[in-house]
C-alpha cells in the first residue's frame, strides 16, 4: 500500500494536462457555433464515471442548441436524477480522490447548476410545444414545462432557506456600531474576509422566467406572483450584486403590472404601482401594450461561462510563529500570471489582524508587509508539536510542498446593443434589449465564496500526500536509495498536485432580453448585435399569444 499513491500521482501527471487540452478544444468548436462537432469532442473527455453528471449537463446543452430538444430533455433527465442523489458518500471514491486529485471523485454540481438543468428543460418543452399542430400534445408540452418552472422554485426556495437573504444583508448594513464590532472580529478566523456577499442565494432571472412560463400558459395570477418575486429581487440586491443595469427591476415591475391587469385589479391598485414603480420612459413602453396584440420575446443567451484555472501555491513551515505559510508561485509577468495572482491578494493574503501580528513576529515591519503577498495558518505550539511528533514539521523545511486551487481569470461581458427588425415598415428597429442575469458573474462569486475551503482542502491533501511518501523512503533502510525514492515520491506529488476546475462550461455568459408587442400576422425577425446577424425566419403572431425565440450567440 506504501507504493499505492507514488504509482497515483505518476499516472496523473500526463492525464490532467490532456483533460484541459479536450476541453478547451471542445469549448473552441462551441465558441464558433459548431455544436455537434463539440457535443462529440466533450463526449470522449467526459466519458468516465466521476464526470457523468457533468457530461449529461453539456451534451444537454449542446443538444438543445441544435434543435434537437427531445434528445436535449432525454439529456437534462438524466443529469437531473444524479443532482438530485446529491451522489451517496462513497469511502473508496473519496480516498482514491485524496491520494491522486479532487478530479478523481464524482463531479456533484452546484447550487445555480441544478437551476439551471431545470430552466434549460423548460424551454426545450415550450419550443416543442410551440412546433406542436395538435392543441391536446401542445397543452400537455406547456404543462410539462411549467413542472420545471415549479421544479426551479422548489431548488431556489432550497438554496434561500440555506443562505442570508437580501434583507439580511441591508439589515446586516444597518446594524449598531457594536453589533459591527462583533462581526468584525468574528471575521478574525475567517480571513477577514464576508464570503456571505458573495452567495448565490435566489435567482431573479429565473424567477422571471417562471412568470413568463406561467404567462405563457394563461396562468396570470401565478406569472404575477413570479414577475413580482423577481422584481423585488432585483431591486433588493440581485441586480447590484451582479452588476446588472437597475432597469431589470423595472422591466420586472411592468410585467407584474400588466399581470395585475389580466387578472382584474383595480385601477387606483394599479395606478399606485405605475406611479411608484415605473419611471416616465417605462410607463411610455407599457402604454404599448394592447388587447388583441401579439408578442415577441427573444432570449438571448450570449457567450460562455468562463472555465476556472489553476493557482500554484508553495507551502513551507515558519517553526519560530508555529505557523504553515502558503505563497503563490510567481511566474512571471504573463496575463494568467497576473490575474491568479490578483486573486491571490484578493482572496487569501493575510488581512486579519491575527496574521498581521504573527507576521511581525516572524519578520518585523517587513514581515507585516509581505503578509500581503501570503497566506498564514497559525497553527500554534500544541498542534505544532503533534505535527513533530510525526515528523511533519522536518518534511515541510526540507522542502515546500506545492498546493493547488482554482480560479477566475478576468473576463468581460459584451456590451453592444442589439436591435431587432421585423421586416415591415410600420415597425421601427427596437433597440430595447436587457441584460437581465450574468451566469459569469455568479459563477465567479461563487468561486469566491467557497475559496477558503479550496485552500484548506488542498493544504490537507498535500500535506497528506507528501508525508506519505516520506514515509515510504524513511522506511528503506539503504540510505542511497531511500535518498532517490524520497526525491523521486516528492517530484511526482509536486508535479501531480491538481486542483478541481470542474464547471458546466457551455451555460452562457449572460442572458439579454427583448420584449416587443407587435400587430398579429406575418414576420421575419432579424436580431442584429455585434455585426452578426441571427435570423428567425417567416413566423406568424397570433392575437393575444407570446412567441419566443430562444436565441443561442456563441460569440
Amino acid at each position: 500500500m506504501k507504493w499505492l499513491f507514488l504509482w497515483a500521482s505518476v499516472c496523473f501527471l500526463a492525464g490532467c494536462a490532456t483533460y484541459k487540452q479536450d476541453i478547451d478544444a471542445g469549448l473552441s468548436l462551441a465558441k464558433e457555433g459548431e455544436w455537434k462537432a463539440a457535443e462529440e469532442k466533450l463526449e470522449g473527455v467526459l466519458n468516465n464515471p466521476q464526470d457523468k453528471l457533468l457530461y449529461y449537463m453539456e451534451a444537454g446543452a449542446l443538444a438543445q442548441n441544435q434543435g434537437d430538444f427531445e434528445r436535449s430533455n432525454t439529456l437534462l433527465e438524466q443529469a437531473e436524477k444524479l443532482s438530485d442523489t446529491f451522489f451517496p458518500e462513497n469511502f473508496s471514491n473519496r480516498s482514491w480522490a485524496l491520494l491522486t486529485n479532487p478530479r478523481q471523485s464524482d463531479y456533484r454540481g452546484s447550487g445555480i447548476e441544478g437551476v439551471y438543468i431545470s430552466y434549460l428543460k423548460s424551454l426545450n418543452y415550450l419550443a416543442l410545444a410551440e412546433q406542436e399542430a395538435d392543441t391536446r400534445q401542445k397543452r400537455q408540452l406547456q404543462d410539462a414545462a411549467l413542472v420545471e418552472v415549479r421544479r426551479i422554485d422548489i431548488k431556489l426556495n432550497e438554496i434561500r432557506a440555506q443562505n442570508p437573504s437580501y434583507q439580511d444583508l441591508n439589515a446586516k448594513e444597518n446594524q449598531a456600531f457594536y453589533m459591527k464590532a462583533l462581526s468584525w472580529l468574528g471575521n478574525f478566523y475567517t480571513g477577514g474576509r464576508d464570503t456571505d456577499k458573495f452567495i448565490y442565494r435566489d435567482d431573479a432571472w429565473a424567477r422571471y422566467m417562471e412568470g413568463l412560463q406561467y404567462e405563457i400558459s394563461g396562468e396570470y395570477d401565478d406569472a404575477r406572483i413570479s414577475y413580482q418575486k423577481a422584481a423585488n429581487l432585483y431591486q433588493d440586491g440581485y441586480a447590484k450584486q451582479y452588476d446588472l443595469p437597475a432597469i431589470t427591476a423595472e422591466r420586472a415591475w411592468l410585467d407584474t403590472i400588466r399581470m395585475m391587469q389580466k387578472s382584474g385589479y383595480s385601477q387606483d391598485e394599479i395606478q399606485q404601482h405605475i406611479n411608484t414603480k415605473l419611471s416616465p420612459a417605462m410607463q411610455e413602453t407599457l402604454k404599448q401594450y394592447h388587447d388583441g396584440e401579439s408578442e415577441l420575446v427573444i432570449l438571448e443567451h450570449q457567450g460562455f461561462i468562463p472555465d476556472k484555472s489553476e493557482m500554484t501555491l508553495l507551502l513551507y513551515a515558519d517553526p519560530r510563529a508555529y505557523s504553515l505559510v502558503l505563497e503563490p508561485l510567481h511566474g512571471g509577468g504573463t496575463t494568467q500570471a497576473n490575474d491568479s495572482f490578483r486573486w491571490f491578494t484578493m482572496v487569501y493574503a493575510d488581512i486579519n489582524p491575527l496574521n498581521l501580528i504573527a507576521n511581525y513576529k516572524a519578520g518585523g515591519a517587513w514581515g507585516t508587509f509581505s503578509g500581503i503577498f501570503t497566506k498564514r495558518v497559525i497553527l500554534g505550539r500544541p498542534v505544532w508539536q503533534q505535527l513533530s511528533a510525526t515528523h511533519v514539521d522536518k518534511l515541510l523545511t526540507e522542502q515546500p510542498i506545492r498546493v493547488t486551487v482554482p480560479y477566475y481569470g478576468r473576463f468581460t461581458l459584451d456590451q453592444h446593443q442589439p436591435t431587432l427588425q421585423v421586416s415591415t415598415e410600420a415597425v421601427t428597429p427596437v433597440k430595447n434589449s436587457i441584460r437581465m442575469t450574468s451566469l459569469a458573474d455568479i459563477a465567479f462569486q461563487e468561486q469566491l465564496a467557497q475559496a477558503q475551503r479550496d485552500i484548506y482542502e488542498g493544504l490537507v491533501r498535500e500535506l497528506l500526500r507528501s508525508w506519505l511518501a516520506y514515509q515510504v523512503s524513511s522506511n528503506v533502510q539503504d540510505k542511497n536509495a531511500a535518498l532517490i525514492l524520497n526525491l523521486i515520491g516528492q517530484v511526482a506529488v509536486f508535479a501531480s498536485s491538481a486542483a478541481d476546475t470542474r464547471n458546466w462550461l457551455t451555460l452562457p455568459a449572460q442572458v439579454r432580453l427583448t420584449r416587443t408587442p407587435l400587430p398579429p400576422g406575418e414576420y421575419t425577425p432579424d436580431y442584429q448585435v455585434n455585426q452578426k446577424t441571427f435570423s428567425l425566419g417567416k413566423v406568424h403572431l397570433e392575437a393575444n399569444k407570446i412567441k419566443v425565440w430562444n436565441l443561442r450567440n456563441p460569440n
